[in-house]
């Protein structure tokens, strides 16, 4: 995917910040501009969301036990996974794919920087 798709898809997500408590959505999307805003946090686990970004197709969160991602559904939602079973189970601060799109890089709090490969 090039760049400038990428980041006008990346636009149409937003993540709470770490301060969010237990029990509200993490994940939101807007198709309008950020008029309005629909959660899209489904099943993933009740962590605050440190980082967002896509990643062949998926959006990938970096949260406070690990890194997930999820593909959108037929219905508009989102199912989530975790990703990578040789990352972390720690909170992630920064997420980001490499130049080549082959690679997500992951930025611990503590456990250091890691690498998972696609496809997903």
């Amino acid at each position: 995917m090039d760049r400038h798709r990428r980041a006008q898809q990346l636009r149409r997500l937003l993540h709470r910040p770490r301060h969010s408590g237990a029990g509200e959505g993490h994940v939101f999307e807007s198709t309008d501009g950020g008029t309005t805003w629909t959660d899209r946090t489904g099943d993933l686990p009740d962590a605050p969301v440190g980082a967002l970004t896509l990643w062949h197709g998926h959006v990938v969160v970096g949260t406070d036990v690990g890194v997930f991602a999820a593909a959108p559904t037929t219905n508009g939602g989102y199912t989530w996974y975790r990703l990578g079973g040789a990352l972390p189970n720690a909170g992630i601060v920064s997420l980001d794919v490499s130049p080549d799109g082959g690679r997500l890089l992951v930025a611990t709090h503590g456990r250091g920087l890691w690498s998972a490969v696609a496809p997903l």
